[in-house]
């Protein structure tokens, strides 16, 4: 039975992007737009007006605020969307008003989102970035796949995809994600790199160690992958995070796709990728495809939520 891909390739026809309007959303905004320009996917664009913008505001006062913030956003979203609607993309500039976390992945239930973009920008890691902690909790509990660009990206959205580094731990997240790499690659027909890490030195030699990690990673790819080149399967030892991001620099990878928490299988080599993916997308030089193990609701979600759409 395959556990690590299915034969299904991966469709992405709705596209959301969340946006704060700060610099580190609008170096995110290019690969949400060539995403979306390469499956020929709608494109949203989301802002939320935080529920604290409005604390301090008077009783008499609030509904000029929100009127004020909502006109701010619209503009925002406007003059981002514009010169892509003129050519014919499918996008629409969407508002929401509440606790940013709640509304973006209410929205993403309801709507059926297949993938979330989102810019990350901290020199502390991800506990301090996209309005707070809205692009920690989004990479932890999103129930759709998550682009984030951290600060550090140096790879363009305008050359394309030609290098997709996957770190795996056999965790059900590892499982989705190793998915996504793998029809992207054939997408974009990009050299696959799978990565396992071993926090410790096994006790028995490291060579046959990374034999049974390959022959277990192979065993479980669909039986005719179109690639354009055999993918590759490679055993670290040391930090789990460290080492991921040291070969995504050697590979001069523009992607790292990576399940977002999950321990490996082997009791001895289990990575907690809660936290190490949260380290990789802070640090890392090109964007990360992050993949939980929540499923999206095909059926749209019935609430009450603030969220409305602005044309």
């Amino acid at each position: 039975m395959k556990t690590l891909a299915s034969e299904r390739q991966i469709g992405l026809k709705y596209i959301l992007f969340a946006t704060d309007f700060e610099v580190s959303a609008s170096r995110a905004f290019p690969f949400a737009l060539a995403i979306a320009k390469r499956y020929s996917a709608r494109l949203d664009a989301l802002h939320v007006i935080p529920t604290k913008a409005l604390a301090l505001a008077s009783p008499q006062s609030i509904h000029r605020v929100l009127a004020q913030a909502e006109d701010f956003a619209r503009y925002g979203l406007n003059q981002l969307l514009g010169p892509f609607r003129h050519h014919g993309l499918s996008c629409r500039a969407l508002i929401g008003e509440g606790n940013v976390t709640d509304v973006i992945e209410e929205f993403v239930k309801q709507s059926a989102t297949d993938l979330l973009v989102v810019g990350t920008s901290s020199r502390m890691g991800l506990s301090k970035v996209f309005l707070g902690s809205v692009a920690e909790e989004l990479i932890r509990d999103s129930p759709c796949p998550v682009l984030a660009v951290g600060p550090n990206v140096t790879t363009l959205a305008s050359d394309g995809i030609h290098s997709i580094v996957c770190p795996i731990d056999f965790s059900d997240a590892s499982a989705k994600a190793t998915q996504f790499a793998i029809a992207l690659a054939s997408e974009y027909q990009a050299h696959l790199t799978f990565v396992h890490v071993l926090p410790h030195i096994p006790k028995g030699p490291l060579q046959m160690a990374a034999e049974l990690i390959e022959r277990r990673v192979f065993d479980a790819m669909p039986e005719e992958p179109e690639f354009p080149y055999p993918p590759e399967v490679i055993v670290e030892t040391g930090p789990v995070a460290d080492c991921i991001l040291n070969l995504t620099t050697d590979l001069y990878a523009d992607l790292v796709v990576m399940g977002a928490h999950g321990t490996g299988s082997f009791a001895e080599m289990a990575s907690h990728f809660g936290s190490i993916a949260h380290r990789v997308v802070s640090l890392a030089t090109c964007p990360v495809l992050t993949v939980g193990d929540v499923q999206v609701s095909q059926t749209a979600v019935e609430n009450g939520g603030a969220l409305w759409m602005r044309q």
